[in-house]
């Protein structure tokens, strides 16, 4: 069945439900209103524990001063990462549609339904807990707790006394309001160390080989059908055990067809009569390989009179070429009506381009005064067309999402891919990326299904209370941040122009408050709109 016809009719099954025991009073009876198609279920009960949990004022203390530290350096990199992505709004070919921007489980296509329900409810949890306990530590009374449904639980609060909240001193509130998204960031590190540093840190591969990360289309890998996530394991009889083996492999001539052993999905299959060889992966527009028509999938089996086996045989024959320089080359491409690669007659020469020309328009900070006059295909090459990494490449990258970063850019991007990873359809991590892998040490006791199922519950806690930390710490009210950033202007006004009433002080505080929500705002639709305004 269709899941938009799957979701609408529990959407209506719900709307018929509460509007019936809403008409029968039930809700009245049982302590719950609504708020449009949401229930609201109100209760005292659970004061007595944030007491309880409260009453360590040292610690709780501490941690209300650690919040805010936490929401000022979390503020900071949100609003730099928005005003970042308003800047390269030019280059987004295809605008995020308006669920993408929206965290909701269901409503959101890259959120899995159950991870995510999960994920959520314990955000909202913590992040209203913490904000009952700082309010209880500075002894203000909590109204009520409780709980906001939508089919499923959506949302929680903790509802503080409102005079006693805007009665108290600034430092009293500006902890409140920063005690729930700071919590929802710190659980989120502490998840991620425990996701990172535990669970993935305890897989090995189940075969040892050279892992297929991507497949050049019209390549001789992808017409043999060898899948993507696919473990090489043996090339033509020779063992493989890393990619390495593969860039060495010297014994076997361009175009000689092979058989190619592998598994996915945990089963081993064997793809005969590939051709073997340095497939084309792309070609730059402008430079010798595109210029000479050179096409992605086409073999490089010979340039120069030098046999192209491997990027070694590739790299010595153009280390004896200059810029302009005319070469022979044989090119081999696809043919369908015989089903095989053949010689392409129509591709025999190719002019070198000059490789310190190339690396200046796409590698500037890898260019080097020796690449002048030296000649440049301005093309990739792949063996068979498979780009290969060493079998654990997967759980490496999310055991050590930080390793090898030097540099504020690098620790940056690794970032931006930790939270990418449902927009590299990578969490949840499913079936063929597990079967690359097995638990072992300290959670092999684990069932397989077991141990992805706990995996990904701690990626999607970490994910979802990172995203609604950050959120919530937005300079816009009724944001936390919003609140956090009201005051924290409040205070600097009243010290800056000691002679403003309290009458002008807010005025000023509002207009700028204001002011930074609209821009946030804007901030947030130019990411939808922009695209489509620009290109």
């Amino acid at each position: 069945m269709n899941g938009y016809l799957i979701a609408l009719i529990i959407l209506s099954a719900w709307i018929v439900a509460v509007y019936a025991l809403n008409r029968s009073k039930w809700f009245d009876r049982h302590g719950m209103s609504l708020m449009g198609p949401m229930v609201m279920w109100k209760t005292r009960r659970g004061r007595e524990f944030i007491d309880r949990v409260a009453r360590r004022k040292r610690f709780w203390s501490f941690y209300g001063k650690l919040s805010l530290w936490v929401c000022a350096g979390a503020m900071v990199t949100i609003m730099t990462l928005l005003l970042w992505e308003a800047t390269i709004v030019s280059q987004v070919e295809e605008a995020p549609s308006p669920e993408l921007i929206l965290g909701i489980p269901g409503i959101n296509p890259v959120i899995p339904l159950w991870y995510g329900i999960l994920g959520l409810v314990v955000a909202i949890v913590v992040h209203e807990f913490s904000h009952g306990i700082i309010t209880r530590l500075g002894d203000m009374k909590i109204t009520s707790l409780g709980i906001l449904l939508f089919v499923f639980p959506v949302g929680a609060f903790v509802e503080p006394n409102e005079s006693e909240l805007q009665n108290t001193t600034r430092l009293k509130r500006a902890k409140v309001f920063a005690a729930g998204p700071a919590s929802n960031l710190l659980l989120a590190m502490v998840v991620l160390a425990i996701f990172s540093g535990l669970m993935m840190s305890s897989v090995q591969p189940t075969h040892d080989g050279a892992l297929a990360t991507g497949v050049v289309e019209s390549s001789p890998a992808y017409y043999a059908d060898i899948p993507q996530t696919s473990v090489i394991v043996a090339i033509g009889g020779q063992s493989i055990t890393s990619p390495d083996d593969i860039d060495q492999m010297s014994t076997i001539d361009p175009g000689t067809t092979v058989s190619v052993d592998y598994y996915f999905e945990g089963e081993p299959a064997t793809a005969d009569g590939v051709m073997y060889g340095m497939v084309v992966s792309y070609a730059v527009e402008g430079y010798a390989a595109d210029d000479g028509g050179l096409d992605a999938g086409m073999i490089l089996a010979n340039i120069n009179g030098t046999s192209v086996r491997n990027m070694d045989d590739l790299r010595d024959a153009m280390d004896l070429t200059r810029a302009g320089q005319v070469v022979d080359v044989s090119v081999m491409t696809y043919n369908a009506t015989t089903d095989s690669f053949v010689v392409d007659p129509e591709i025999t020469s190719l002019t070198l381009s000059d490789k310190y020309d190339f690396y200046s328009e796409y590698y500037p900070g890898d260019n080097e005064d020796s690449f002048v006059g030296d000649g440049y295909l301005g093309a990739g090459f792949l063996p068979m067309g498979l780009n290969l990494r060493d079998a654990d490449y997967y759980s490496s990258m999310l055991a050590h999402p930080f390793e090898g970063d030097d540099t504020l850019d690098e620790f940056s991007m690794s970032w931006l891919r930790l939270i990418a990873l449902p927009f590299l359809d990578l969490a949840p991590i499913r079936s063929p990326v597990t079967d690359l892998y097995e638990p072992t040490g300290a959670v092999s006791w684990m069932p397989d299904g077991v141990f992805w199922i706990l995996t990904n519950s701690l990626y999607w806690i970490f994910w979802l209370n990172l995203m609604i930390g950050l959120t919530n710490v937005l300079p816009a009210v009724p944001l936390d941040g919003g609140y956090l950033f009201r005051d924290g202007f409040d205070y600097i006004v009243s010290k800056v122009r000691s002679e403003y009433t309290k009458e002008q002080r807010e005025k000023v505080v509002g207009t700028i408050t204001l002011a930074f929500a609209f821009t946030v705002l804007f901030l947030i639709l130019w990411q939808l709109v922009g695209p489509a305004i620009l290109n």
